[in-house]
């Protein structure tokens, strides 16, 4: 991705196919790797094609079930695109799921987005992504 940018093509020296290419290919391969869809979604973010990112993100999401890390980096890419609702939700969700890295919140501070998560829908939050294993245990 990098590179296509250094470079001002599509497809860059020693590629055979474009990035986008390489990148649809990478989710089609593994369609619940969160990691592929991630990349995919900042790339079309980046080529301002903010609604094709947005479903990219989506998928993520779901794929990304008790991941609370996953949930956290898709409420960054979620942030980039100025979608301040979604992001703090992935933000809430990813609390939840025991991740409090700042910078999340701090950006969301800044751009006057943050709200803290109503404790108990973070319960639920929580709950819900626990599964139902926990609730067999109790």
């Amino acid at each position: 991705m990098k590179l296509e940018v250094k470079e001002k093509t599509q497809t860059p020296n020693g590629a055979n196919i474009s990035v986008e290419c390489y990148l649809l290919r990478a989710v089609r391969f593994r369609p619940d790797d969160t990691t592929a869809r991630m990349l995919l979604a900042k790339y079309l973010a980046g080529k301002s094609r903010r609604d094709d990112a947005i479903k990219q993100l989506e998928s993520t999401a779901h794929f990304a079930k008790d991941n609370g890390f996953t949930h956290y980096n898709i409420g960054l890419i979620y942030l980039e695109i100025k979608e301040y609702p979604s992001a703090l939700e992935q933000a809430h969700k990813a609390l939840a799921l025991g991740v409090d890295r700042p910078l999340l919140k701090e950006k969301l501070q800044a751009a006057g987005q943050w709200r803290d998560p109503d404790a108990s829908a973070a319960a639920a939050a929580a709950a819900a992504a626990s599964g139902p294993a926990s609730a067999a245990s109790q």
